[in-house]
């Protein structure tokens, strides 16, 4: 194991990192321990330890007392100080100045901007009688906006069509995961040991053996409450990956089994693991037993889809379908009758079996 996180707690300088405190002085610098959603579109809110001096934000580091991060970053929280700082951010409403395109642009006051929406509002849907039921108030992920979006919706539009009502997500996040519950009963991930205070020094905890990465980025996107740095841990603690992706990503590289599939093919390749696996036997006997309906009839529907009649689809060659399939068979399955270790391509993740998900 080449991650031990006992020794990753003992070893934080806890007095340096001002354990406790809020706020602080350091080397001309203020401070300030906090959680940040950084645009666009965080669902984390990592702890950071935020530098400013004379009012302007310098720098933005992690903080490693932080639990659910412990002190790893993204781009996006490493780049606030660009953005906070940008030149050109707009800080107050503009009106077009030239024809569409044109990207020409003259300020104006906000009694102006308010004013100007009115009377759009007022001569395209009032006048028009189209009354204000017309009007569909929604956002998605901007938790510092939620409190005011029912507000601006129902007290200044005069519209009751108010989608998110004090939560976010409601144009992004909750979609996945009401289809996903509808489809197969829940919204799994990953099991990274998040759920334990005391992470992955948890002893009733246990690294997942095998996790697909199907055609996504966990460690650039960090999407939907996952942390793509908590993959990397797992990673390292002995948990192989499979990547699933015409790029050859992060995860790719380091991957047990690369599968770089031709774009939109993933369902052929989705139905040759189901050949292979039902197949070959290896799945979870309980798991179906229990959970799972018409899976005789599913298996006698996937014995068609073989992986020499994927591999034409996706461009990827059969064996390495067949054998990336039974890397992940159930834990109390046989052994994979695919590839050895040695003869594996060891370049090519939403995540899955056997995957323990939480």
């Amino acid at each position: 194991m080449l991650f031990d996180y006992g020794e990753f707690l003992k070893g934080i300088d806890r007095e340096a990192y001002h354990e406790g405190e809020w706020q602080w002085e350091e080397d001309g610098y203020t401070v300030t321990r906090t959680y940040t959603y950084s645009a666009p579109g965080c669902h984390d809110s990592c702890g950071v330890l935020m530098y400013t001096k004379d009012g302007k934000l310098e720098r933005v580091e992690g903080d490693p007392l932080d639990p659910c991060a412990n002190g790893r970053l993204c781009m996006r929280c490493l780049n606030l100080a660009e953005g906070v700082n940008y030149a050109d951010r707009p800080k107050y409403p503009l009106r077009r100045a030239g024809e569409r395109g044109e990207n020409k642009w003259e300020r104006i006051t906000w009694e102006e901007a308010l004013d100007e929406i009115a009377d759009w509002i007022h001569e395209n849907l009032d006048e028009a009688g189209f009354g204000r039921e017309s009007i569909f108030v929604n956002h998605g992920t901007g938790r510092n906006i939620s409190s005011w979006v029912p507000f601006l919706g129902g007290a200044c539009l005069g519209t009751p069509n108010i989608g998110a009502i004090g939560f976010s997500g409601y144009s992004c996040y909750l979609p996945r995961t009401c289809g996903t519950a509808a489809g197969i009963g829940d919204f799994p991930i990953v099991d990274a040991s998040e759920g334990h205070a005391d992470r992955y020094a948890n002893p009733e905890w246990e690294r997942p053996d095998v996790v697909v990465v199907w055609g996504c980025e966990p460690l650039r996107s960090n999407a939907d409450g996952y942390l793509g740095h908590w993959l990397n841990v797992c990673m390292q603690m002995g948990t192989e990956f499979i990547s699933i992706d015409p790029q050859l990503t992060w995860w790719g590289a380091r991957a047990a089994y690369w599968l770089p599939l031709c774009p939109a093919t993933d369902l052929a390749l989705a139905l040759a693991w189901l050949n292979v696996i039902t197949a070959e036997d290896l799945i979870d006997h309980e798991f179906v037993d229990c959970w799972c309906a018409y899976y005789d009839e599913l298996k006698e529907h996937v014995a068609q889809f073989t992986p020499d009649w994927a591999a034409e689809i996706c461009q990827v060659p059969a064996e390495d379908i067949a054998a990336a399939a039974a890397s992940t068979r159930a834990p109390s399955g046989a052994p994979s009758s695919g590839a050895s270790p040695s003869t594996r391509r060891s370049i090519p993740s939403s995540c899955a079996r056997r995957c323990r998900t939480s």
